[in-house]
């Protein structure tokens, strides 16, 4: 076997990518599927139940993507007036989708728990249930053994 040389780290180098491109396409594209959306709901509200209420909560919350397109597009001025107007909608929404998401994932450590406890039971009376039908086994064969001596 032959042995590794020594490693050589290179120094660091300046970063010479533009990372504010990549960064405006991915807003850009939100904010087109955030408008998509909105205008479909739009379009589908009078038919269906509660259709106008849905629309506006699907307007409130396209609002920040929508804001953040509009800064991408035309520069942070143009977009901070569109921003502001949903940012409060935006944070209650926000909040309650967390809140939702906590009260779920404790949800699921209490059901993994419950998984983990029941388990662990079934291991137990599995290994119980291997016990018993080991020992009635030796009795039966000891009884069956002394039957066959006897003759």
């Amino acid at each position: 076997m032959e042995r590794i040389g020594t490693l050589v780290v290179a120094p660091t180098t300046e970063r010479k990518a533009e990372p504010d491109r990549f960064r405006e396409a991915l807003r850009g594209a939100a904010g087109a599927a955030a408008s998509g959306v909105a205008s479909s709901v739009a379009l589908a509200a009078p038919f269906v139940p509660g259709g106008p209420v849905l629309a506006g909560a699907v307007r409130a919350a396209a609002a920040p993507a929508l804001a953040s397109a509009a800064r991408a597009s035309t520069g942070p001025a143009a977009g901070a007036a569109a921003g502001a107007a949903g940012a409060g909608a935006a944070a209650d929404a926000g909040g309650d989708v967390l809140e939702a998401t906590r009260v779920l994932q404790q949800q699921a450590q209490t059901f993994n728990l419950q998984y983990l406890q029941l388990q662990e039971a079934m291991q137990r009376e599995s290994r119980e249930f291997t016990s018993v039908t080991n020992v009635m086994k030796v009795k039966h064969d000891s009884a069956k053994a002394a039957i066959n001596n006897i003759h």
